[in-house]
């Protein structure tokens, strides 16, 4: 089975949908990191400092985030408007 994909690079609409074709196997590394590893980074490090109040833990949770997009050379504002 074959499956054929067509996009208009002229149209920007369509150029986008085609990054985020191209793009998903790294966003869908971003979700499974953060999932499976970061869970565990972020467990460890609240277990170590339990005086941490919400918002460093989530301060914390968005700088990881932000670095495992960039890992991943995701753009959200490229693929996304």
């Amino acid at each position: 089975m074959k499956a054929q994909l067509n996009f208009d690079m002229d149209e920007p609409d369509d150029r986008m949908e085609h990054l985020r074709c191209l793009k998903s196997l790294d966003m869908a590394l971003v979700l499974w990191n953060l999932n499976f590893n970061s869970k565990k980074e972020f467990e460890n490090k609240i277990s170590l400092s339990p005086e941490m109040g919400a918002y460093d833990v989530l301060d914390m949770f968005f700088d990881e985030f932000r670095s495992i997009l960039e890992e991943h050379d995701i753009n959200i504002d490229k693929l996304v408007q």
